[in-house]
């Protein structure tokens, strides 16, 4: 999952680079913001529009044990992409990355 936060260039990132998302859109950075019960949030930084983003990582190995867990995560992310209002963060996009179940 990823939120908009605001308008940056990828050199003002004195973070180390981590990863891309599977499209090269999003780099994702090594700076943890914080810390919950299924995810991990990281900064992040959209080259398409130029801004900064947070890159929400859920680790799905555990949750593909758990079926309620797993449609909870789905209904979620279904539920952030539907949200528009200038009092909520703009849900940008999300992806399974199988390789690192996540």
């Amino acid at each position: 999952m990823l939120a908009a936060c605001g308008i940056r260039e990828p050199q003002d990132f004195e973070d180390e680079f981590a990863e891309k998302d599977l499209n090269g859109r999003y780099i994702r950075y090594t700076k943890i913001l914080g810390r919950g019960a299924f995810k991990t949030v990281y900064r992040d930084f959209d080259e398409v529009d130029g801004i900064e983003v947070d890159w929400n990582q859920v680790k799905i190995d555990d949750l593909l044990h758990l079926v309620d867990d797993l449609v909870k995560l789905y209904y979620e992310v279904n539920l952030l992409k539907s949200l528009k209002h200038d009092s909520i963060i703009k849900f940008c996009d999300s992806w399974i990355d199988d390789k690192h179940d996540n």
